[in-house]
């Protein structure tokens, strides 16, 4: 009669580990299976002064970064295409008004520098991952918008665009909050305050 009783429950055990064993349909799951949670990080290992002029002295005359590129599923080499770096330059801490000319014409967004993935070829010491050095001279922050009227302070924001090899870009406006905070240190733009001085 045991034997009855021990096959009995080891059958119903086995049956119920069949029964348990489907298909989610919690709101969990389907985020999980939904969501794209590929993407990348360009992380950055280091930012320049927030106080910048052209002269040096107290200030730093350079806006240097050094920077990393992780790929979501981890790999050690990311496949990426090019990183691509923007300035654009406001009167104002808010960003509102655009830094003009002389005749009062607003300058855009200027395209300073594309970094191609062999440039990328140190390790980095934080992560051994694929690090450049970005080092602007304010001189050629200055080139970049030619008769310029600088305000003291000026506002330059530095954006960063991410290109992967399969199309997707990643920049300031699809990557997440969570991308610029403490953990993940990629911020795909940054403002500096610029003296002209």
């Amino acid at each position: 009669m045991k034997n009855i009783f021990k096959s009995i429950l080891v059958a119903i055990v086995v049956l119920g580990s069949f029964t348990s064993c489907e298909e989610s349909d919690l709101s969990i799951d389907t985020l999980y299976n939904e969501v794209d949670t590929t993407g990348a990080a360009l992380r950055m290992l280091s930012y320049p002064n927030d106080l910048v002029n052209v002269s040096g002295g107290t200030f730093s005359n350079c806006m240097c970064y050094s920077m990393e590129v992780q790929e979501g599923q981890g790999t050690p080499t990311p496949d990426f295409k090019e990183v691509r770096v923007y300035f654009s330059s406001y009167n104002d801490q808010d960003t509102e008004f655009p830094t003009t000319d002389a005749d009062g014409n607003e300058f855009s967004e200027v395209l300073y520098q594309t970094i191609s993935n062999p440039e990328f070829d140190q390790l980095s010491s934080t992560n051994n991952l694929p690090m450049y050095e970005l080092s602007i001279p304010m001189e050629e922050l200055i080139t970049a918008f030619p008769g310029a009227q600088f305000t003291v302070p000026s506002f330059i924001v530095t954006r960063f665009e991410l290109e992967m090899n399969d199309g997707r870009v990643w920049s300031v406006n699809n990557a997440g909050a969570t991308m610029s905070g403490p953990y993940f240190e990629s911020a795909f733009a940054r403002k500096t305050i610029f003296l002209n001085i």
